[in-house]
């Protein structure tokens, strides 16, 4: 699972910066950051910026900038590239605060989008473009409020103009979803640069699948009052966003995570928040479970479609009725990730699903920590 590196300050002290972390019983050292020329620090991160190890796969960006050991903040100009070396984004920090212009880079070297900083925060216009250069979408930035001004479709037509019109864009989802569809499509009613009345979010393959995923209703004010989750049969609590993702603040946190596929992909992270959403629904636990900590671990067989055949315990905790509430959680999850053999093609196999159930003196349960291992 993912780590935050609270011992951050004091590694950085050393020419080679590694982190011990523990897989299949062998510990293995990983390096995240490294010194470079003139006082720079050299940052390894995968596409959303989690830290990872430098020639780990999934490596996809490079920072180079100082960095203030006693702060754990950034500081000064920075420059991020990416696999090919090119640049894909600037900007500038101030002790860890966001200051002055951010620039981002398509890979062919066009403007992606950019925007000005004061005190960590954006202000004025946050400007999107196409790979050609074709402006694509404006964002209005104040103290109190953010609006969509202007927004232009892939063919060049303008169908936001001045915070009015329909607005309808594609974005990937960033991790693993259990609904199938790499991407979404969010449409509605845009006035005043809010979103407005009735809005959809349909999933979709890119192609020509589509299915009605969320439906959203909004005031005037761009608040939303009413919204649904088709798929998942629930009622939605927090709107879904309607601007492209931007990853790059992630990096500020300084967390790390493992060269697996599953934490990669987001995979650990969707099991962490199924098994809690799962614990929200159970009653509280006994007096003797209180303020507790149970870790275990589970084989779990796959068929060559990731789906599951069997489940056997690998480490019990040391009590019954865990083990068998915990066995109920794992059969309501309908998929995993298939193993691959040396051709990359699926094949019937193992995973271990490991992690750890805490209780607190309340006799809630949560868990912090789910991961899979291959």
């Amino acid at each position: 699972m993912i780590k935050i590196l609270y011992t951050f300050v004091f590694l950085l002290c050393s020419t080679v910066i590694s982190l011990a972390q523990e897989t299949n019983n062998a510990a293995e050292r990983d390096t995240l950051f490294e010194k470079a020329t003139m006082g720079l620090v050299r940052f390894y991160f995968d596409d959303h910026y989690f830290l990872v190890d430098k020639d780990c796969e999934f490596k996809a960006i490079e920072r180079l900038s100082a960095f203030l050991v006693r702060e754990n903040a950034f500081d000064g100009p920075f420059k991020d590239f990416n696999r090919s070396g090119t640049l894909i984004l600037t900007g500038n920090y101030n002790k860890g605060v966001k200051d002055g212009l951010f620039t981002a880079y398509h890979p062919n070297g066009a403007t992606k989008w950019m925007c000005a900083f004061k005190d960590d925060k954006p202000t004025g216009d946050w400007k999107y473009f196409y790979p050609d250069g074709k402006p694509m979408l404006n964002v209005n930035y104040d103290s109190t409020m953010v609006k969509l001004t202007d927004y232009w479709d892939r063919r060049g037509k303008q169908e936001v103009i001045a915070g009015k019109g329909i607005y309808e864009f594609m974005m990937p989802f960033d991790f693993y979803n259990e609904f199938g569809y790499p991407y979404f499509i969010r449409k509605g009613r845009v006035k005043n640069g809010m979103p407005t009345g009735y809005w959809t979010t349909v999933v979709t393959d890119g192609k020509k699948n589509r299915e009605l995923f969320a439906e959203e209703v909004f005031n005037e004010h761009g608040i939303m009052t009413e919204g649904y989750n088709l798929l998942a049969a629930k009622e939605i609590k927090v709107p879904f966003s309607i601007l492209p993702a931007n990853h790059f603040e992630t990096a500020e946190q300084i967390i790390y995570k493992p060269c697996s596929f599953d934490a990669y992909s987001g995979y650990d992270a969707y099991l962490v928040n199924k098994f809690n959403s799962m614990a929200l629904a159970t009653v509280k636990f006994n007096r003797e479970l209180k303020s507790s900590e149970h870790p275990f671990s589970f084989l779990i067989d796959l068929d060559d479609e990731g789906i599951p055949t069997g489940i056997n315990f690998n480490k019990k905790t040391e009590h019954k009725s865990l083990n068998n509430w915990i066995t109920a959680l794992l059969k309501e999850i309908p998929y995993y990730f298939p193993t691959l053999n040396g051709q990359g093609q699926p094949i019937e196999g193992q995973v271990t699903v490991s992690g750890i159930l805490r209780i607190n003196e309340e006799g809630n349960s949560y868990f912090p920590n789910v991961q899979v291992e291959r």
